[in-house]
């Protein structure tokens, strides 16, 4: 057992989130996602906290290389847990550790993922497209904005207020995850659907037939559900991704399909 008290600094503990962000996902592989990455970045930590004793430094490398996966910026407070706890236990505390690890990567990662991915970064990309579409550089500037928020304050301060209240920090959170999953998913589903209705536009083209002209988007769409189109864009798009259709390749097939409804008048702009 590490007795000593090493303690680390607010500048240290900034460096920890910095490599974090730098090295999460080198060698990042289907069999252990992220454990390299975690590795990598507890390095200098297991220096200091195990100095000269090659075992116990071997004992934490290998604890630290299994398997680990969990949302970028919550992935913070398990770091920050973890130096509090191998402080406080040393290389005796390494199985705490990955308990720690096991039992919190999974919901931090559900809340981090609908939080960043589906809500914030939504807002924040949103904002910058609308302002972008418009020929405004401050779309770009907000974009950016988000990014150094979470880099340059968020995951230092989660980190050092993990650190802070150590295992502890678990124990309060623990009851808590499942609530704040359910919210967060709520929000984010919020979120979502808004920004399908306000920012995907699909417009139904008419038919003419006999000197009679039927516009499906104004005398149909219009009278039952207007962003209709929208909808079906979306689910279309959902679906394909799960099967399996790249991002990529998915962009690609909306542009050539655009093209060739709008020839045909299915659709209009």
């Amino acid at each position: 057992m590490n007795k000593e008290k090493t303690g680390f600094t607010k500048k240290e503990l900034n460096a920890i989130s910095w490599r974090w962000t730098l090295y999460r996902c080198i060698c990042f592989n289907y069999e252990k996602m992220e454990a390299q990455g975690y590795l990598v970045t507890m390095l200098p930590a297991i220096n200091k906290l195990y100095g000269g004793n090659e075992e116990e430094r071997k004992l934490a490398c290998r604890v630290h290389n299994e398997f680990f996966n969990c949302e970028t910026n919550l992935a913070n407070l398990i770091l920050g847990i973890d130096l509090a706890i191998e402080e406080e236990y040393g290389s005796e505390g390494l199985d705490m550790s990955r308990n720690v690890k096991t039992s919190l990567m999974g919901p931090l990662s559900g809340i981090g993922d609908t939080l960043f991915t589906s809500v914030i970064m939504v807002i924040f990309g949103s904002i910058a497209v609308t302002l972008a579409l418009q020929g405004n550089l401050i779309g770009w500037v907000i974009w950016q904005i988000e990014i150094l928020l979470e880099t340059l304050w968020l995951r230092p301060w989660l980190i050092r207020e993990a650190y802070k209240k150590g295992v502890d920090l678990a124990g309060n959170i623990s009851g808590k995850l499942k609530a704040l999953t359910d919210c967060g998913s709520i929000l984010g589903l919020t979120v979502i659907g808004a920004m399908c209705a306000t920012m995907v536009t699909v417009k139904f083209g008419s038919v003419a037939f006999e000197g009679f002209t039927f516009d499906f988007q104004t005398q149909f769409f219009d009278a039952i559900m207007p962003k209709a189109g929208s909808a079906m864009l979306v689910a279309l798009c959902y679906w394909l991704l799960g099967k399996k259709v790249k991002a990529g390749n998915l962009i690609w097939i909306i542009i050539v399909a655009s093209i060739v409804l709008a020839w045909l008048g299915i659709i209009v702009y």
